[in-house]
């Protein structure tokens, strides 16, 4: 198996959930202000 490939997959799903999870943040900040 392509241990390069792996790697690129974990680290594009990391970023994926990372993302998610601080864009959430953000409208949970929002909305708490309003």
């Amino acid at each position: 198996m392509g241990g390069e490939l792996f790697n690129a997959a974990i680290l594009s799903f990391t970023l994926i959930l990372v993302g998610l999870g601080l864009g959430f943040l953000m409208l949970r900040l929002q909305g708490g202000e309003e």
